[in-house]
């Protein structure tokens, strides 16, 4: 990720509410969401926390905070968080930064990410970092996410919803039936797109909802 003074003061929050979440729930129950991976298509490969082998991913394996999931061109795979869903195209690499009752923070390095947060409290953090910017989710709603793979450029598309996206010095709020494409990390390079059609992967998306 970017190193910004903007982008840090994002992270700080998230782990101070992290940290505070953990030492009020130190004594309590295991807590209420869990990531796990509800589907598997294709080549799909994982790496627990902490270490640097890759083993064939397996369904339903809960995925706590340092798991990395790297999908092989061709495959797909969906990771369930509580009232949130996300799908995860074609080549895509991401690494869950941090997960936990009030917390989700995932860092995408390349490919194609379909999100649905179906309820979001007061409280509750759901940030997508990728090389150029940080985006967080405001609202319920569904959010497309794409990374080129040289991870010079990101689009971000809200189909419905509310996020603000935040990058060197400067931050921007993208309402529903909005998407940009930025490239750089300053948010000063950038395209607006009046829609965003819809692909292959988001009408496999939305027909993994309707079921």
């Amino acid at each position: 990720m970017f190193n910004t003074k903007l982008h840090n003061r994002v992270i700080a929050f998230v782990l101070g509410l992290a940290t505070l979440v953990m030492a009020a729930s130190a004594n309590a129950d295991p807590p209420a969401r869990v990531a796990r991976l509800g589907y598997l298509s294709g080549a799909v490969s994982f790496s627990p926390a902490g270490e640097d082998e890759w083993v064939q991913a397996a369904m339903n394996r809960p995925l706590v905070t340092g798991d990395r999931i790297w999908v092989d061109a061709g495959g797909r795979t969906e990771v369930q968080l509580g009232a949130a869903v996300v799908r995860m195209g074609s080549s895509t690499s991401v690494t869950l930064l941090n997960v936990d009752d009030r917390v989700v923070q995932l860092q995408v390095a390349q490919g194609s990410l379909n999100i649905r947060v179906r309820r979001l409290d007061a409280n509750d953090v759901f940030e997508i970092d990728t090389p150029n910017v940080a985006f967080l989710i405001r609202r319920p709603g569904e959010y497309r996410i794409d990374v080129d793979p040289a991870g010079s450029a990101t689009i971000v598309a809200v189909r419905s919803g509310q996020g603000d996206v935040y990058g060197e010095g400067a931050s921007y709020v993208i309402n529903a039936k909005q998407a940009y494409r930025f490239a750089g990390t300053g948010l000063h390079d950038y395209e607006r797109f009046n829609t965003l059609p819809l692909d292959e992967f988001d009408r496999w998306a939305s027909e993994r909802d309707r079921r």
